[in-house]
């Protein structure tokens, strides 16, 4: 007979059932295991992993209803058939057998063309559980390979934007991927005592294709940090490197600060971003540095605005940044965490720095779900 060759074990306490079948199965291109009572059954299917049972009920010792619940408890996630053959043809025989773990439920004398259709059912079903199982296999590896992939990338990553420079004490971070890798790139660098240099950059999508967008930003920043380039310089540079670079529906989203401690002045770049806030100690707002200008990589050098704003802020105070995934971030509810909620989370700082009042907020918000877009926090303390 065409098709998956099936290990059937046949459980019977009379000698001339388990040959009749034995030699039917055998008729049907099958192989079978024969049980004489309960346990026997039982330690069979444990030792030799049939693809089908044919069980009777009443044996001696262990009986079919008991037998059928200790190998469903032996299947695991394995889905074995169970068809029951008993001389008790009363419904509620039929029920408890169903209830007991089978699958069917023949009378006897069993008619053996009904058997055959059976046994010919099951094959199909365990071929395609054999295919199930074999594709399962595939992709299980294919995850494994993915997760192998991602662990590397995540540490390349963490090496390329050198996360270990946002221990800086002046800086509170919080970053929440949307997946794996974020899309938010968040980078400082101190080149002396006196200047600190922060990035907020948010690239188009999330995950893998928008981390990879995120290394020349990075590599640029640092470069040109460590070089003391100005703002306006490090947008103008990364701009032009992100037009080389990058397809046209792709850019870059950036707040660029620049803060010379020994002046208390802060000089912003924002592009695309949310506007910046720097709050004062006591968490009222003093100034707001809006995005005046095209994300990164959108625009030719010849029309792009790398203007930046200046302030003077006094001492205790903080410059918010934030990515769009902040106002994007829904709850389970689906309700938009919005603008009206990093205002009020603001409002109601008042101990709390406005970066600690907007992370609380936002994760009672969010109830450790992940939000729908990468979301970056950052404040700037002004000693």
């Amino acid at each position: 007979m065409p098709g998956k060759t099936l290990k059937v074990l046949v459980v019977d306490d009379t000698e001339a059932n388990l040959g009749l079948f034995s030699k039917f199965i055998g008729r049907q291109g099958h192989r079978c295991l024969c049980a004489r009572d309960g346990a026997e059954a039982v330690a069979l299917f444990q030792s030799e992993r049939p693809d089908l049972v044919l069980m009777d009920v009443m044996m001696p010792g262990m009986d079919g209803y008991e037998a059928t619940r200790r190998i469903r408890a032996l299947c695991d996630e394995r889905w074995v058939p169970i068809i029951f053959m008993s001389a008790k043809v009363e419904v509620d025989d039929q029920v408890l057998g169903l209830e007991a773990g089978g699958d069917d439920y023949l009378t006897k004398p069993v008619n053996l063309k009904i058997l055959a259709a059976k046994i010919t059912a099951m094959q199909r079903i365990a071929e395609m559980q054999q295919a199930l199982e074999e594709t399962a296999a595939v992709l299980q590896r294919y995850r494994d390979e993915a997760e192998d992939e991602m662990r590397l990338a995540t540490r390349l990553m963490a090496r390329i934007t050198r996360s270990s420079s946002l221990a800086d004490p002046l800086l509170n971070v919080w970053t929440l991927p949307a997946v794996h890798l974020s899309g938010d790139l968040v980078a400082a660098a101190r080149p002396c005592d006196q200047r600190l240099y922060v990035l907020l950059a948010d690239a188009t999508g999330h995950g893998l294709s928008a981390a990879l967008m995120q290394m020349p930003v990075s590599q640029t920043f640092y470069a040109m940090a460590e070089a003391g380039h100005t703002v306006a310089s490090m947008a103008c540079a990364i701009n032009r490197q992100l037009r080389a670079l990058m397809p046209r529906d792709r850019f870059v989203a950036a707040t660029l600060v620049s803060l010379d401690l020994h002046n208390r002045l802060f000089e912003v770049w924002n592009g695309g971003n949310p506007e910046a806030q720097l709050r004062g100690e006591g968490g009222e707002l003093l100034h707001a540095f809006a995005p005046h200008a095209a994300p990164l990589g959108i625009l030719p050098e010849e029309d792009f605005e790398a203007a930046t704003e200046v302030f003077i802020a006094p001492p205790g105070s903080e410059l918010l940044i934030h990515s769009d995934g902040v106002p994007d971030a829904d709850d389970a509810g689906g309700r938009l965490f919005g603008e009206e909620g990093v205002e009020q989370a603001l409002a109601a700082a008042h101990a709390a720095s406005p970066s600690e009042a907007l992370v609380d907020a936002l994760s009672r918000h969010l109830d450790g779900r992940r939000g729908q877009d990468d979301i970056s926090v950052v404040g700037v303390h002004c000693p």
